[in-house]
């Protein structure tokens, strides 16, 4: 007999620290992404973790554990990821500001990678991924900064970064973010 899950409220989340207690207290991540997407932006306990480069996007983690990761991504206009996937078994990606594109990416038989859909985030709805089916890239294709709230569960240990033109891969540890 599988244990019956507890109902999740619907209240907002006004915090990232009241998510992250909201994330510790629940052990089934199947959970996660109906948590994420109670959270409310703009949180001003958010602020010490935006961080931006006009060279490149920002990763800076608010907490990490053995359960989950969260991070917060900073891209300025056109600033855009890596292709590329990860060893969590599950994530979530919610913008919290800005024109966010995701493209999904799958490999081929030949060993090159081919896009497959490309779309816009919807700001406050997260985006799930799957170990299976991971192979992706966000862009900021907007003129203003924007912002993404990512959870990885369990953390991220490495990725493989994928050549846009060859498709060949390198993996590459996931250390925590500044």
């Amino acid at each position: 007999m599988s244990a019956l899950r507890e109902p999740l409220t619907s209240a907002p989340i006004l915090s990232v620290g009241e998510l992250v207690r909201e994330l510790l207290r629940k052990t089934d991540p199947r959970d996660f992404g109906r948590i994420l997407e109670r959270y409310t932006f703009p949180s001003h306990d958010l602020l010490p973790y935006l961080r931006w480069n006009q060279k490149h996007y920002t990763r800076t983690c608010v907490v990490r554990n053995g359960r989950f990761e969260l991070l917060v991504i900073c891209y300025e206009s056109g600033q855009r990821t890596s292709i590329h996937d990860y060893d969590s078994t599950s994530a979530w990606v919610q913008p919290l500001m800005g024109d966010v594109m995701e493209e999904r990416f799958q490999a081929d038989p030949d060993g090159g990678i081919r896009l497959k859909q490309a779309s816009r985030l919807t700001t406050g709805v997260p985006t799930a991924l799957s170990s299976d089916n991971s192979i992706h890239r966000f862009t900021n294709a907007g003129v203003e900064r924007a912002i993404t709230l990512n959870l990885y569960a369990p953390p991220m240990s490495q990725w493989r970064v994928y050549d846009e033109h060859t498709g060949e891969s390198r993996v590459r540890e996931a250390g925590p973010p500044r």
